[in-house]
Order: C-alpha cells, then sequence, then structure tokens
C-alpha cells in the first residue's frame, strides 16, 4: 500500500538534514493520502526540577507533580511491586524537599 503523506517544512528539514526517525500520527483523508502531525516533545517548564530514578522520573513543578515507572518484565531479579514501593518513597522524598526549600513547610 503507497499513502501520500503531507507534512510540515520544519519537519521536512529535519527528517532530510539529520536522518533521524519523526514520530507522529498520520490523519487519513482517504485510503491513499495522508497528513502527518508530529508529537510534540515533552520540554520541562521553567521552574519544573526531577529527578531521574532508576526505572523512571519524578518531577515537581508549579502546578503539578508527575511519578512516571517504566518496568521491563523481562528484567532479571527485578519485582516490579517492590520497585514501584522503593522508587515511589525515593520520589516522594524528592517532593517533600521540594515543598520544603519553596514553602518552609
Amino acid at each position: 500500500m503507497n499513502i501520500t503523506l503531507q507534512l510540515s517544512d520544519t519537519a521536512y528539514q529535519r527528517l532530510v538534514s539529520t536522518g533521524s526517525r519523526i514520530q507522529g500520527t498520520i490523519g487519513l483523508i482517504n485510503p491513499t493520502e495522508g497528513n502527518f502531525s508530529e508529537h510534540r516533545k515533552g520540554q520541562a517548564k521553567p521552574g519544573t526540577r526531577s529527578i531521574k530514578l532508576r526505572h523512571g522520573r519524578a518531577s515537581v513543578g508549579d502546578t503539578q507533580v508527575r511519578l512516571t515507572l517504566r518496568i521491563g518484565l523481562d528484567e532479571v531479579d527485578v519485582i516490579p511491586s517492590q520497585v514501584i514501593e522503593n522508587e515511589s518513597k525515593e520520589a516522594s522524598a524528592f517532593i517533600e524537599g521540594m515543598y520544603d526549600n519553596v514553602f518552609g513547610y
């Protein structure tokens, strides 16, 4: 199957200059034509602090707190429930420290 795609000039220039992949979605207009929409890269807002964990990341911003974990089920000697418990405690201590510094709790 061949599909004719329409993509933005910036996406095309980056694709040609770097040769790397561009992630996005294709919205089909009809079975053979579509528009490509590039996924936005998640960039931290100013004032956001984060900590890298063994299996993810915890971040604190002005409006939200985020904890992301990715545990491969094929990792040897890793029990997912223990990773969730241990790394959430580590993230909690980091977040608590951030609030202590900012709000003086």
